[in-house]
């Protein structure tokens, strides 16, 4: 195990939220003032989101790196 083993999933996350905030249309309320709030959900192939506007989650699933349409 190495030294900076604990900060591994914060860096994950960060990456997430560096390609992601900002970008993904929440599907409640079409905003994208929309956060990354989990790499995963509840399958590895999803992405966990969080609305800032109207403070729901939603699950996106990542397809090669392509936004929705």
């Amino acid at each position: 195990m190495t030294d900076n083993a604990p900060n591994e999933p914060k860096k994950n996350v960060k990456t997430f939220q560096d390609e992601y905030d900002q970008t993904v249309e929440c599907p409640w309320c079409n905003s994208t003032d929309t956060v990354v709030a989990s790499p995963f959900g509840g399958t590895v192939s999803e992405i966990l989101f969080r609305c800032n506007s109207c403070k729901n989650t939603f699950g996106w699933m990542k397809w090669q790196h392509k936004m929705p349409k």
